[in-house]
């Protein structure tokens, strides 16, 4: 387990670890529509199986007399899906938090919509991959430890442990390495895949986005008026996942969340928000009618 770096908590505010069950979510402080997305909530479980630590802290509002229900409750503000992911896999101790102590309702709203508003960007999994990738192939004395690949780069060691061996592979049999994990990870045979070999890094990558731009337009009911199946969005995601098929489908999203367990993990959470929002529909009132 490693260790919680220190916390700097702001003036207001209490840094502490909590439970999972002393937090409470509630529809009133959440700014989201369609609830946790089950990609990053899995992406984040894969943080914590990897690092084995916990995440960044959650921010929590300690409620005050006469403040919705009973004084002293948590409220979370920000981190559904931190939350989310700290359950997929069943996270046990407690975790990091700020709480916000001393304010009413007014500030805590604003608090809330203040931290979900941050606009970052930090790599990608495949950008994170491939960074992987680079670390097991810098020629650095001391290498590069597993642990510390895995830990630097957000991946599971196992897939550091798999670079490491593809890595002898290419040196042994003279294979050129491209950079990019996803092209490199496997053996591709010449023959009918001469010309996609012949490729440059950035001729693939117009070529990749050339094929992203066509399956937008085949996919965008503005362009295919007609095509009435298009306005069901989950009716698009049948027939991809039809397309492609189930096998191919669970490749790809191993890949891009890095490993298969992650791929369950998504599906799980996908699951609990659906079931999340079916019933936060059955328990809406009825909109007015003016």
């Amino acid at each position: 387990m490693t260790m919680m770096q220190p916390i700097t908590a702001k003036p207001g505010s209490v840094a502490t670890s909590v439970s999972l069950d002393q937090i409470t979510e509630s529809a009133e402080f959440s700014f989201r529509s369609g609830g946790t997305d089950g990609v990053h909530a899995a992406d984040l479980a894969s943080t914590i199986r990897n690092t084995g630590g916990a995440l960044d802290p959650v921010l929590l509002w300690q409620t005050q007399a006469d403040e919705i229900g009973a004084e002293g409750v948590l409220i979370l503000l920000d981190g559904a899906h931190r939350l989310a992911a700290y359950r997929s896999v069943q996270w046990s101790q407690p975790i990091p938090a700020i709480i916000l102590i001393g304010m009413g309702r007014r500030e805590a709203l604003g608090a809330a919509l203040k931290a979900n508003s941050k606009r970052t960007r930090g790599l990608s999994q495949v950008e994170r991959m491939d960074a992987a990738w680079r670390l097991v192939r810098e020629p650095e004395k001391p290498r590069y430890k597993v642990r510390e690949i895995a830990a630097w780069a957000d991946v599971a060691g196992s897939t550091v442990d798999n670079m490491r061996a593809r890595f002898k592979v290419m040196h042994e049999e003279g294979i050129e390495i491209t950079g990019s994990w996803a092209w490199d990870r496997r053996t591709r045979v010449p023959g009918a895949e001469d010309e996609v070999w012949q490729l440059s890094e950035a001729q693939r990558n117009a070529e990749i986005d050339k094929l992203a731009g066509d399956l937008r337009d085949l996919l965008d009911r503005r362009k295919n008026p007609d095509r009435l199946i298009l306005r069901e969005e989950q009716a698009i995601w049948e027939a991809i996942c039809v397309a492609l098929g189930e096998n191919t489908i669970k490749h790809m999203f191993g890949y891009l969340l890095g490993s298969e367990e992650a791929v369950d993990d998504w599906a799980a959470l996908r699951k609990a928000s659906e079931e999340a929002l079916t019933l936060r529909a059955e328990d809406d009132d009825p909109e007015p009618q003016f």
